[in-house]
């Protein structure tokens, strides 16, 4: 039978968690968002939401112009991270080779206990009934599977929403042929229009194109697009047990589409830096390394670090390093991919040299003070204006950058 994948991807799973947890809103549109009446973004919508064509990213006035009747519901990842965590415990128990990929997308290698329950149609199909009889009716999930990660991504695309997808290797072929190279996660509209202009539009065309062109356009990047065009995948499966244990605080997220600018990149570097920051003071940590890179439409990779006099868990003082490094890296360009800033050369923070300066005990103290309202009302209790609508459209496309905590979460029970 050769290698089998599961790609699980919850459905509308930020609005379902919501009406599992409150009967009054299931069965109508909801959008998991901020405040209605403010300039805000939709963060997630509910299947019945989906059905007027409110996606993620659009605006809440124009959430509300498509459904008059549309519900908004405050985010709450905490509660998120709750439900991820349960269903990660029922995944488990079928395999170790389980992938935390984002906060509701895994993967699983099943090669060798698929059998054990009659086929791999059958194993996804308990796995569903599992999610519903221990997680609610409300929490649904789709479940692609494949030979590799690429295809199993492929194939829940056909499933969703709460269905399954067996995409088997002499379907390949055909399914090279129909899907569009931009439909591919890792092919950004730009790469997509340099493979138009190249005669490139199905994968199928990727793989027929000679690899060495690819790699001439694109670099070392270019032989990932071919072995895509053939159907290959060479990205390994990393199970949760397999996570190494943490040397470094960072965060790095794809931007969504309509962030891809600047502006908007600066932003989402802002809300990365504040959740730095409150980890490292969480952990009674402070660093003394800056690295900060971010990825282009092209598919380019630039990053560079800078060591502190100083270590801090300040994240202004990492913000402002991390700009500073973009500056001397030419800035970001006028579409940007993925950002990311991570602090190393860890220490404990009562190891560390006490602040001088009056502005630094003031805001030594506001961080600490923001901390103790944040731990007992929430991360979103306090926010900043400016990194505002990039929180809410970063933790409805990736997780809020917890898989990795999650997976040492579960490697620690192991």
């Amino acid at each position: 039978m050769g290698t089998l994948i599961m790609h699980i991807d919850m459905d509308s799973y930020f609005a379902s968690v919501e009406q599992q947890a409150n009967p009054y809103l299931r069965g109508k549109p909801i959008v998991v968002s901020g405040r209605p009446d403010i300039h805000s973004v939709v963060a997630a919508a509910s299947k019945e939401a989906k059905r007027y064509g409110i996606r993620s990213g659009m605006t809440t006035w124009e959430a509300r112009k498509l459904c008059p009747d549309v519900i908004f519901v405050p985010g709450d990842p905490a509660k998120y991270e709750t439900m991820t965590r349960r269903f990660l415990s029922i995944l488990i128990r079928y395999t170790p080779m389980v992938e935390v990929y984002s906060i509701d997308e895994v993967f699983m290698d099943v090669t060798q206990q698929a059998s054990r329950w009659g086929g791999p149609l059958v194993l996804a199909r308990r796995i569903q009934t599992d999610f519903r009889r221990e997680l609610g009716d409300w929490i649904t999930c789709s479940i692609g599977i494949a030979p590799n990660k690429l295809l199993a991504k492929l194939a829940v695309e056909e499933a969703k929403p709460a269905g399954v997808r067996w995409l088997r290797p002499e379907e390949v072929p055909e399914v090279l042929e129909k899907t569009p190279v931009e439909s591919v996660c890792g092919i950004g509209p730009r790469i997509a229009r340099r493979l138009h202009h190249m005669g490139v539009w199905k994968l199928a065309d990727l793989g027929r194109f000679p690899e060495r062109y690819l790699r001439q356009a694109f670099g070392v990047y270019g032989t990932t697009l071919y072995l895509w065009g053939r159907g290959l995948d060479p990205t390994p499966l990393v199970p949760y047990w397999q996570e190494e244990e943490v040397k470094s605080v960072g965060h790095s997220h794809a931007i969504p589409k309509v962030l891809r600018h600047p502006e908007g990149a600066r932003s989402v570097l802002l809300y990365l830096c504040e959740r730095v920051g409150r980890r490292l003071r969480a952990k009674g940590l402070a660093g003394r390394v800056v690295h900060f890179g971010f990825r282009d439409a092209e598919m380019h990779w630039h990053a560079k670090q800078k060591a502190l006099e100083t270590p801090t868990d300040d994240e202004e003082r990492i913000f402002r390093v991390a700009v500073e490094i973009c500056e001397e890296l030419g800035g970001f360009p006028p579409e940007t991919t993925l950002v990311g800033v991570r602090v190393a050369g860890l220490m404990p923070k009562e190891e560390t040299p006490r602040p001088m300066f009056p502005e630094e005990v003031r805001g030594e103290r506001l961080a600490q003070a923001l901390d103790r309202i944040r731990d007992r009302w929430g991360e979103g209790a306090i926010l900043r204006g400016s990194a505002y609508a990039s929180k809410l459209l970063v933790e409805a496309t990736g997780g809020m950058g917890r898989q990795k905590e999650l997976a040492l979460e579960f490697k620690g029970r192991a």
